[in-house]
């Protein structure tokens, strides 16, 4: 388990994973409309949702040869290792580099749906020392919008020490968390709940930086207040199901995952997430029907190849198994489990050698369970 819990949020990240904060990033335009922030999420690398290859307890595939059960998620009922690595919980940490890819496409379109009141300051005949504040407040949301989280932090403070708004609170809370600050994030966001309670995506972003900061509890708590209001925002319940799996609920975390894909079927690896799922739920045959659907949305997703490859091992069908794991290896390269788990397939088909390889290579990328098959297989 713990190798899964160590890279997200990667990540989530979501986030990834963090990520996938810029959410409430909205800027006010020309008075009260804010202009989204736009955000990097995926959010965790986008997170690479790999899930561990570790060996567990041998069983009989279809071809009469001992194969390990569940080979890319051993943290499932019947595994003796209780390991996991990495899963695409919240989307990806590219969200931090990259203002165009697909997850930050998706968090500035929720944000462009966003007005916000900036109370007093709305008004034309204000003081000068609050048009200062202001003009500094629009400056930090342009600012976070093109990935100056620094800048605008900057100026956000400095509209604050001028008039203090829960909304600026809020926008500063969210810079802080694109910068991976999140201890200041979260008193800023704490801070715009205090002042203005209905402000909800305030708790939205509260929970993203409670899940990155490992308080699973608190995050799902602050993400449920947020869905009283909204009940249509599917990064919302991928977060839910997110610290669901990460408390190893696999089944609540599969049911949030469900309405995910119902609000938007297209959402980011919603597919691979709900198929590893009913993959740690024993239910292969319904992994395999996600882990089509993943693919065929992004005929590039390695993880959903190998983790496909996974269950169709547990399956007995080495040689598909091992067509996917192929797959996953040509789109990347450095993808230890997809080796690991090759491995296994050759193993099953009688190539030992080959299978020595491969086990030799993802323990060279970092996989030290493979060591095990090493001793056990390559002599």
């Amino acid at each position: 388990m713990e190798r899964m819990k160590q890279t997200f949020t990667r990540s989530l990240f979501a986030f990834t994973l963090i990520g996938m904060i810029m959410i409430l990033f909205s800027c006010v335009q020309q008075g009260n409309k804010q202009q989204p922030a736009a955000t990097n999420s995926t959010g965790q690398n986008q997170k690479d949702a790999v899930t561990s290859s570790q060996p567990g307890p041998n069983t009989s595939s279809a071809t009469g040869q001992t194969q390990q059960p569940n080979p890319v998620h051993p943290g499932s009922p019947g595994s003796s290792s209780g390991k996991m690595l990495d899963h695409p919980v919240v989307l990806n940490d590219d969200f931090k580099k990259d203002p165009n890819n697909q997850n930050t496409k998706l968090l500035n379109a929720f944000a462009q749906n966003s007005v916000e009141n900036l109370g007093p300051l709305s008004q034309a005949n204000i003081n000068p020392e609050q048009r200062k504040a202001k003009e500094l407040y629009l400056s930090g949301c342009k600012k976070s919008a093109d990935g100056d989280q620094a800048g605008a932090i900057a100026d956000l403070t400095e509209s604050l020490n001028l008039y203090k708004m829960p909304v600026a609170y809020m926008k500063r809370g969210y810079a802080e968390l694109l910068a991976e600050d999140y201890v200041s994030s979260l008193n800023d966001l704490n801070e715009t709940i205090k002042m203005n309670p209905k402000l909800d995506k305030a708790y939205f972003g509260r929970a993203v930086c409670h899940f990155e900061m490992k308080d699973f509890v608190s995050a799902e708590e602050d993400m449920k207040k947020y869905i009283e209001t909204d009940k249509t925002t599917a990064m919302a319940y991928n977060y839910i199901a997110g610290c669901r799996f990460l408390q190893q609920d696999y089944k609540g975390a599969l049911e949030n995952y469900e309405i995910v894909a119902k609000i938007d079927p297209k959402f980011p690896d919603v597919y691979t997430n709900r198929g590893m799922m009913k993959h740690y739920l024993n239910d292969l045959t319904g992994a395999v029907t996600d882990y089509d659907k993943a693919l065929a949305l992004d005929p590039k997703n390695a993880t959903a190849f190998n983790n496909r490859g996974g269950a169709k091992l547990s399956q007995g069908d080495s040689k598909g198994a091992l067509d996917d794991f192929n797959q996953a290896i040509a789109l990347k390269k450095d993808y230890a489990d997809a080796y690991d788990n090759r491995g296994k397939a050759k193993v099953n088909l009688g190539d030992q050698p080959g299978a020595c390889e491969d086990f030799n290579r993802a323990y060279s990328l970092g996989l030290e369970a493979s060591m095990e098959l090493i001793k056990k297989y390559c002599k």
